[in-house]
């Protein structure tokens, strides 16, 4: 079971990656190849974030991404729901094409506590925190001190 999805990483990697340049703006081809995700696909990603206004476009020769809010704003939960929609562990919480048993099941306290809880830690999670654990992860890697 995937809980994060291919896309959604190559998302991730891509706001990190705009977060730990915040000064600069940032091509689609330089993201997608420091970050190894098809550049293709990785347009039509940054493209999402834009309609949300987590990333600014900026058109041009020196045109590219920049993230629009800071990093200690933009929550991991935000840009997993900009990629796969609302949080749910379950179809049943998914509304109208959801479980006709989901009114009367004994299971829905358990599954809408797990998700509560999981999306909680997603939304406790920042791009800053996200940055700040690869310049921790590059600083080990720098001084050869890599586990």
């Amino acid at each position: 079971m995937e809980v994060i999805r291919r896309n959604t990483e190559y998302a991730i990697r891509a706001l990190v990656h705009l977060a730990d340049n915040r000064e600069a703006i940032a091509s689609a081809w330089e993201i997608a190849g420091s970050q190894d995700v098809p550049v293709e696909f990785l347009q039509k990603i940054l493209q999402k974030f834009v309609k949300r206004g987590i990333v600014d476009s900026h058109r041009g020769a020196q045109g590219g991404f920049s993230l629009a809010k800071e990093p200690g704003e933009v929550t991991l939960l935000e840009v997993v729901e900009t990629m796969q929609g609302k949080l749910a562990m379950n179809r049943c919480f998914l509304g109208r094409d959801g479980c006709p048993r989901a009114p009367n099941c004994p299971l829905k306290q358990n599954w809408l506590q797990m998700e509560g809880q999981i999306a909680s830690h997603m939304a406790g999670i920042t791009l800053q925190d996200l940055v700040d654990q690869v310049r921790e992860s590059s600083r080990f890697e720098v001084r050869g001190e890599r586990q």
